[in-house]
Parts: structure tokens; C-alpha cells; sequence
């Protein structure tokens, strides 16, 4: 059964305009330390730094609370199978609240192109 959808757009330049103003503050901000590391030597950061908040955006959206606790920007990574393929990992506040909702599968679509990055995200219980 569909738990929940979400999905976000994000501008790429709207992300550069902040970067540029804030530097790593912001990556600091919404990346796990793990994403941050990759972050620093992506050859295009803005588009992985939208693309990160898209997917967070959309896995709030999809649970129905925003960010709101338990769920934050850092309790939250986006990582990658052999694939390629995008997939989310929780800590474990998060982790908790998608067992006491029964959520046990969390689908992960990201995209960009030109100035757009979005994701798309379904959970199922």
C-alpha cells in the first residue's frame, strides 16, 4: 500500500546564487558528512547540492510532516547502489518513525537537466 508521495523541483541557479553568497555553510547545513565529502569534489556542485535538497524535500513531503521532528536534513543521506541507482538511508530517529508507520519500502527517482533538479519519492507500508 502507498504510504505517501513527494516530490520537489528545484531551481540549479536559485542554489548557486546561494552557494556563492554562503559557501559551505549552506552544504553544511542540509548534506550528511558523508554527502559533504562527495559535495567537495563533485566537478558540478550546485547540481548535487539541488539534487540532495530535492530528494530531501520530497521524502518530507511523501511522510506528510515537512521538517519537523524526527525528520531533519542531516538525518537524511542520499547514496547510491553498484547501479548507480539512488536510494535514501535514515538515522535512527528516522529509521523508528518509518517502523512505527510500518513504511518498509522508499522509492528514490532523481533527475536534472539544464537549470532543474527534482526527485520523486514513494513509500510504501
Amino acid at each position: 500500500m502507498i504510504f505517501g508521495i513527494g516530490t520537489d523541483l528545484v531551481e540549479i541557479q536559485r542554489i548557486e546564487k546561494i552557494f556563492s553568497k554562503f559557501n559551505n555553510r549552506f552544504a553544511k547545513k542540509i548534506l550528511s558528512k558523508k554527502e559533504f565529502e562527495a559535495f567537495e569534489i563533485s566537478s558540478t556542485p550546485a547540481h548535487f547540492l539541488a539534487k540532495r535538497f530535492a530528494a530531501k524535500e520530497a521524502v518530507a513531503k511523501a511522510l506528510g510532516l515537512g521538517f519537523r521532528d524526527p525528520i531533519s536534513f542531516h538525518g537524511i543521506e542520499v547514496d547510491h547502489n553498484h547501479l548507480g541507482a539512488p536510494f535514501f538511508k535514515f538515522n535512527a530517529e528516522i529509521s523508528k518513525f518509518l517502523d512505527q508507520k510500518k513504511i518498509n519500502k522508499c522509492h528514490l527517482s532523481i533527475s536534472d537537466e539544464k537549470n532543474i533538479a527534482s526527485a520523486f519519492v514513494v513509500l510504501e507500508a
